[in-house]
């Protein structure tokens, strides 16, 4: 229920903010990531394969066993596996929704610092 209230909360924030033009990058990212979440039962799925490559190995067992509660083990051939953690990188994976939300992010920053700079300047 918690999860639940969170994602509303930031699908809410992502709303009200809807004139930034990033955040519609960071939306479609939050909307990835969490269709790739209900679909694997509330947490994220993450392949073997991309922890073996981020250097991660230890990770595998210990999602085989019993997960961390944010995270799935899946094999190639899950539905929408391929929308979870499948990005390797140094010591992390990283899904196409995070991606997303990172370039929604900087393009929004970059909004709110170009818009600032042309009120000061009076554009």
């Amino acid at each position: 229920m918690l999860e639940l209230s969170a994602l509303l909360l930031i699908a809410y924030g992502l709303y009200q903010n809807r004139h930034l033009k990033g955040l519609w990058l960071v939306a479609l990212g939050f909307g990835l990531n969490t269709l790739a979440i209900l679909t694997h039962g509330g947490q994220m799925p993450v392949t073997a394969e991309a922890l073996r490559q981020a250097g991660i190995p230890r990770a595998i067992p210990i999602l085989k066993e019993r997960g961390d509660g944010l995270h799935v083990l899946v094999e190639p051939g899950a539905p929408l596996w391929w929308l979870g953690d499948v990005i390797p990188l140094v010591h992390q994976v990283i899904s196409i929704g995070d991606v997303l939300i990172l370039a929604g992010v900087a393009w929004a920053a970059y909004e709110l610092g170009t818009k600032g700079r042309k009120r000061r300047m009076g554009s």
